[in-house]
């Protein structure tokens, strides 16, 4: 008898989980950004109890892959963060749960049914007009600018391994100038780096402290910084894509009373319209960009297939060899304006070149499906081999062609 009315107790409706008013939020924007809107919402849910998870992308994907009960909701601008979730049937169904489904979402073709954008940010390149006077430094205009040797040790961006959105911009030079040519403009870049910062917001940091004087950087950093600096310029990169703000509400066990509000409230006319100037400093789904510029579709499909192989071939070409891409890159650039070079010495300085601006992936080993084993993780075993032998492999490259320039400048001077 005493287990058949504990039978009935587990069973019964009121011991089935009900809706809370808890909403806890995982997100990878940063809290300053965040908090101002949802103490906003909370003014108009005052029973609404807020606590929210402020994560990386991948240390996100970990705690979510872990099946935590407690996580309503997922804001960010990383479909990697939603995509488990997605694939996993966890979350919420949207179309018929948001009252504001009328809303023309342009980004809807790239996205499941289960996940909405309720605005966007472009990128481009910030500077610091202080750093570039004190320096005689011209403005930047694109990404090919960087490249000039004027610009030496005076740019920092943030890693794809560490960020999504710097991800999607290498991705995007990629795509537009093809594999090879742009792996050639990204470590011709790599070469005048002066450091890679850990977090993204950490190059419009640096910008505004004066300790670099250009940036790649999403809008929303260079206008936070704007607001408090003013000496710091900013223009969207042409032929660059639009990067859409995520929000997905999480099928766990206790439904958040308050997550759909959420999403609501974030696609509200009064939110939309006031994107742009809140914390967030993001564009409505129907507005325009200050600055307009010459927009550049991602192909996702290809960005997704090869993700994981962009983020580390980044780490090991770029991140890891910054010293001797400095050299490389400072005696190529010297040589470049040399005069009267033997045709023996050009091929050499020719080679130096290669040597400097190729990466150890071809472009048929990228979009192969030989890299699927490849993780983010550290301690993935295969991953550490082949990451490893990429690293061994660019260094050797980096230092055959610093000997190389070095050998022709010897030759030229003692020639004189």
């Amino acid at each position: 008898m005493i287990r058949l009315l504990l039978l009935l107790l587990i069973i019964s409706p009121g011991c089935i989980a009900a809706p809370t008013n808890h909403l806890i939020i995982l997100t990878t924007f940063t809290e300053s950004s965040i908090t101002p809107i949802l103490l906003e919402f909370q003014q108009q849910y005052p029973e609404a109890k807020i606590n929210v998870l402020h994560r990386r992308v991948e240390s996100g994907v970990r705690l979510l892959e872990k099946n935590s009960p407690s996580i309503d909701i997922v804001i960010s601008s990383s479909q990697s963060l939603l995509q488990p979730l997605i694939e996993q049937n966890k979350l919420i169904e949207l179309n018929a749960n948001i009252a504001h489904s009328q809303l023309i979402d342009p980004f809807r073709q790239s996205q499941s049914d289960n996940i909405v954008s309720f605005g966007y940010s472009g990128y481009g390149l910030m500077w610091n007009y202080d750093y570039l006077a004190k320096h005689n430094l011209d403005i930047p205009a694109r990404w090919e600018s960087l490249t000039h040797p004027q610009y030496f040790r005076h740019v920092i961006m943030s890693s794809p391994y560490r960020s999504d959105t710097t991800h999607l911009m290498v991705e995007n030079i990629l795509q537009r100038h093809g594999w090879k040519k742009g792996w050639k403009l990204l470590l011709q870049i790599g070469g005048n780096l002066a450091s890679i910062s850990a977090r993204s917001f950490g190059v419009s940091d640096a910008i505004s402290r004066g300790l670099a004087g250009i940036g790649p950087v999403i809008d929303s950093f260079a206008y936070e910084s704007q607001k408090q600096f003013p000496f710091i310029g900013f223009n969207y990169q042409n032929h660059s894509p639009k990067i859409p703000s995520y929000i997905a509400a999480v099928n766990n066990t206790h439904h958040s009373k308050h997550s759909l509000a959420l999403i609501n409230y974030l696609l509200s006319d009064e939110v939309q319209e006031k994107l742009p100037t809140s914390s967030l400093h993001k564009y409505g789904l129907k507005q325009k960009t200050v600055q307009p510029y010459a927009l550049q579709p991602l192909d996702m499909t290809l960005t997704r297939h090869r993700e994981v192989l962009v983020k580390q071939l980044f780490e090991q070409t770029v991140s890891h060899q910054l010293v001797l891409l400095n050299q490389a890159w400072q005696l190529i650039h010297k040589l470049n304006t040399a005069q009267n070079l033997t045709d023996e010495q050009r091929r050499q300085f020719n080679l130096a070149i290669r040597l400097a601006s190729t990466p150890p992936v071809t472009e048929t080993q990228a979009n192969s499906d030989s890299h699927h084993e490849l993780s983010l993780s550290r301690t993935h075993v295969q991953t550490a081999r082949r990451i490893n032998a990429w690293r061994g492999i660019m260094s050797s490259q980096l230092m055959q062609s610093i000997a190389l320039s070095q050998k022709i400048i010897a030759e030229r001077e003692g020639s004189k």
